[in-house]
Parts: C-alpha cells; structure tokens; sequence
C-alpha cells in the first residue's frame, strides 16, 4: 500500500467519524427540539385552559356589568387572536414534528451510508493488501528472472569467446596446411627434377651406375620419406 492510499484511507476514516459525530449532534438536537415541541404544546395547553378560564370570566362580567361589554368584545377579539395563534402554534409545531422525524430518518440513512463506507473501506484496504503481496511477488520473480537473464548472457559471452578462440585455432591449422602442402610440393618438384637427372647420368656414364643405384636408393628413400610426409599432412 502506497503512502497516498494510506493517506487518502485516513482522511476517510476522519471523515467518516466526523459524520458520525455530526448525526450523533444532530440526533441530540432533534432529541432537545422534540422536548421543545413537547414543552410548547403543554405550554398552549396551558394557555389553552386559561383562555377558556378567561372566556368563563368574561361571561360573568357581561352577566356582571354590562358597560364592560365592550372591553369583553374587546377580550374576547383578542382570545380569538390567541386562539388563533395557539392554532399556528400547534401547526408549527406538528411541522416541526414531522421535521424532526424526517432529520431523524435522514440521520438513520446516513449512519447506514456511513456503515457501507466503512466496509467498502475495509475491502479496499485487503484489496490493496492483496495487491501489495501480488507486486511483491512479481518483483522477486523479475529479479529471478533477471538474475537468470545475466547467466545466460554470461555463458553466451563465454560461447561467444570459446567459437572465436576455435576459429582462431581453425585459421592457424589451415594456414600450417597450406605452408605444408606448399613444402611437398616443392619437394616433388626437385624430386621430379632429380629423376630426370639421374636418368641423363645413367644415360652418360654407365661407371656411375653404382652411384646411380645409390642414388636410386636415396630416391626411393626420399620418395618414401615424401610419401610418409604426405601421409602425415593429409592426416
């Protein structure tokens, strides 16, 4: 696992806890609202009790004195615009109601979206994991690999050092076989050039005859000598 995916992991890792916090906030607020909404309602029950109180009180002043008629026309306008409030009252309070429910529904939602992460989190993190281990295998094999690589280029140079040694030892032969074919032959020639003369001495003087005959021996000793030497160069 790379540094920046070690990084990146926790920078969600806070971030998830910090939604976590946040939900847990807003659960406590809603919690606080609703104990509002609870207080609210009990309180225009209370205002609702003393305005019928009221209107019980008013009746008997019109029972009581009738010139307060107006100023009881005037309380009983003004209960009916408490009354009217206490109604918005309970309406905003029902929206706030169903407000809270909705936050509360919205906060499940995300507790659950924030569980998935974490787990999609935890199956990067093994997946990276894996990923991790399947490099590192693939690094030892390069270098195995490598490794093998320069053994073959190793034994391929010494390959290569070996042929050119041969081909060196091949020229030197073939050059001393040409220099020894070169030797026979001119053996062979004053070979040749001695038998013609020892066939003009024979010819000339019949008293050499012994020396002729030595000759032709040596002739024949040097043709076998030849022969043995052409044996040997063509072995």
């Amino acid at each position: 696992m790379t540094e920046e995916m070690v990084a990146m992991h926790k920078k969600s890792l806070n971030q998830n806890e910090e939604k976590d916090k946040r939900a847990d906030e807003l659960v406590v607020a809603n919690q606080e609202k609703a104990k509002r909404a609870d207080e609210l309602i009990l309180a225009n029950q209370e205002k609702d009790r003393r305005a019928d109180e009221l209107v019980v009180a008013n009746n008997e002043l019109a029972f009581q004195n009738e010139e307060k008629d107006k100023r009881a026309d005037e309380l009983v306008l003004a209960n009916k615009e408490l009354a009217f409030q206490n109604e918005e009252k309970d309406r905003r309070a029902d929206e706030l109601v169903v407000a809270n429910q909705e936050k509360d529904r919205r906060a499940d939602e995300l507790v659950v979206a924030n569980q998935e992460k974490a787990k999609r989190a935890d199956e990067l993190i093994l997946a990276n994991q894996e990923k991790d281990r399947r490099a590192d295998e693939l690094v030892v094999a390069n270098n195995e690999l490598a490794f093998q690589n320069e053994e073959k280029d190793k034994r391929a140079d010494e390959l290569v050092l070996a042929n050119k040694e041969l081909a060196f030892q091949n020229e030197e032969k073939a050059k001393r076989a040409d220099e020894l074919i070169l030797a026979n032959q001119e053996k062979d020639r004053r070979a040749d050039e001695l038998v013609v003369a020892n066939n003009e001495l024979a010819f000339q003087n019949e008293e050499k005859d012994k020396r002729a005959d030595e000759l032709v021996l040596a002739n024949k000793e040097l043709a076998f000598q030849n022969e043995e030497k052409d044996r040997r160069a063509d072995e």
